[in-house]
């Protein structure tokens, strides 16, 4: 059986730099991973790239989108239910999936989906009918009446049924029922909005007995738990409810690095969007207290073994789909996380959060997601956000996009 092999490869395989490495691919999975001075026995029927040094690394992980959206400006009181109906969306959601993908982002985790578009573009990925990523479907947003994703005012007399990228909810027996609705759509997670912050200004929070319900209703259909939280209380409500993702987690410290440890939940900072949105939410002073803090809250996260990863509001005008990179070197660049924990966070961190086994990390028997890259993200992270410079983008075997 023929194979595809990759020859003189930089490797960096999800958690460490292996160095020089002959990496060889069969179906859908990596087989052999043969590091110098050992070398590949090469068969006559065998694909064989030299890739000269360039660095191979696996398909990154987006842990936090938004497919179903574009270009949403949040500063506009019509949501994208009223924008757009939801043929066009679901055609706008399979040109963003494609985009991701040839950006090198082989996995993708959603945070909130409208008419279920997560769920239905999994299934057209899946069936060969649209080229993206692979999708872990996300719900609608789960929020209780006032908050900002409850938009529509009240005059419209729109029912709570109405297609809207929140469902609203105003009590544990309602937040029970809306979970089990979007369970039994397909959704593997359930996006929870426990309060506001973070670019979304006031909203009202939720009890903690609907915090618990609503979690303990997703864990009784086997689906995972994300929570946009800000504020330190409600981060720690959250997480000695069980939550499994904390979402943007601005007011994180050392008492809830500690916690997240203990409980095994994964934090996606996304301060990506503070300096995208720099001048529209909040001025540049604003980011700059932001990225101070986040600059000894990331470190003593790191220090204490917190599970980050990557992923923020793309879909949102400021954050196009596609742009996932930048976040990366983001925090490389601009809040000294060292690369090779940042390209860690991206790859088998967020692999590990999708649930989805054998992805995220370049070993004998993980599927063969791969990318290639034209230079050493560990020295200089911004080549990842280069399109010309991703020379390569191979999801479960196959070739999605390549330059070689």
């Amino acid at each position: 059986m023929s194979r595809t092999i990759f020859k003189n490869a930089n490797v960096f395989n999800g958690l460490d730099v292996l160095g020089e490495a002959d990496v060889v691919v069969e179906d859908e999975r990596i087989v052999a991973v043969i590091t110098r001075p050992e070398t590949v026995k090469e068969n006559p029927d065998d694909t064989v790239y030299d890739i000269n040094g360039k660095t191979l690394m696996p398909g990154m992980v987006a842990g936090h989108g938004h497919f179903s959206l574009n270009d949403i400006d949040l500063r506009q009181p019509a949501g994208p239910d009223l924008k757009y109906t939801a043929a066009y969306m679901s055609v706008i959601a399979a040109k963003s999936a494609e985009d991701t993908l040839q950006a090198g982002f082989t996995t993708y985790v959603g945070a909130g989906s409208i008419h279920n578009i997560d769920v239905e573009l999994q299934s057209l990925i899946a069936d060969g009918f649209v080229n993206g990523p692979r999708i872990v479907p996300c719900s609608r947003d789960f929020v209780p009446t006032g908050h900002t994703v409850d938009y529509k005012p009240e005059f419209w007399n729109s029912p709570k049924t109405m297609n809207s990228l929140g469902a609203v909810c105003d009590s544990p027996a309602e937040f029970r029922k809306e979970i089990r609705r979007d369970a039994k759509r397909g959704a593997r997670i359930i996006k929870l909005y426990p309060e506001g912050g973070h670019g979304l200004g006031y909203s009202p929070r939720l009890s903690r007995e609907e915090i618990d319900v609503a979690i303990e209703t997703a864990k009784l259909a086997d689906l995972k738990v994300r929570g946009h939280v800000f504020s330190k209380p409600v981060i720690k409500a959250c997480l000695d409810a069980g939550m499994d993702i904390i979402d943007h987690g601005d007011h994180f410290d050392a008492e809830l690095a500690d916690l997240a440890v203990e409980k095994g939940a994964y934090v996606l900072p996304s301060l990506y969007f503070a300096k995208a949105a720099v001048g529209v939410y909040h001025g540049p002073d604003d980011v700059k207290r932001w990225y101070d803090y986040a600059r000894e809250s990331l470190a003593i996260g790191i220090e204490k073994g917190v599970k980050y990863v990557t992923g923020d509001d793309f879909g949102l005008v400021e954050l196009p789909h596609g742009d996932n990179a930048k976040e990366v070197a983001l925090y490389v660049e601009e809040l000294g996380v060292p690369a090779e924990e940042a390209l860690k966070w991206a790859t088998h961190n967020g692999a590990e959060m999708s649930g989805i086994p054998d992805i995220g990390q370049i070993a004998e028997g993980k599927l063969a997601d791969l990318l290639i890259i034209d230079g050493n993200p560990i020295k200089n992270i911004g080549v990842i956000t280069q399109a010309d410079k991703i020379h390569l983008v191979m999801k479960n075997g196959v070739i999605a996009k390549s330059v070689l």
